[in-house]
């Protein structure tokens, strides 16, 4: 690289002459997205659980609104991975291209 580091260590130039390939930070970018996926997945039913019970108790209408958002929350993390699922579909036949 041309531009030098301001801080001039050895570890920091070794970092700017090893920097990674844009193909390989997309791949990295990609495995971060993948591996927070699931938690998306696993705390959106929890969310909705959260929410029904916390309204149920002001409002008096216990188990519908749980029910309700219990449902929505799974929903909503369905999509989050519907979503993810297409957007690595659209990214893979760009790749191929």
């Amino acid at each position: 690289m041309t531009e030098k580091c301001l801080c001039g260590s050895i570890v920091c130039e070794h970092l700017h002459k090893n920097a990674m390939k844009k193909e390989n930070k997309k791949t990295l970018m990609q495995a971060v997205m993948a591996s927070t996926i699931g938690y998306q997945v696993a705390f959106a039913p929890f969310i909705g659980i959260a929410i029904g019970v916390f309204l149920d108790s002001k409002l008096g209408t216990f188990p519908y609104l749980t029910v309700m958002f219990l449902i929505v929350g799974i929903a909503a993390g369905g999509l989050n991975y519907y979503r993810f699922a297409k957007q690595q579909q659209e990214e893979d036949k760009d790749r191929k291209k």
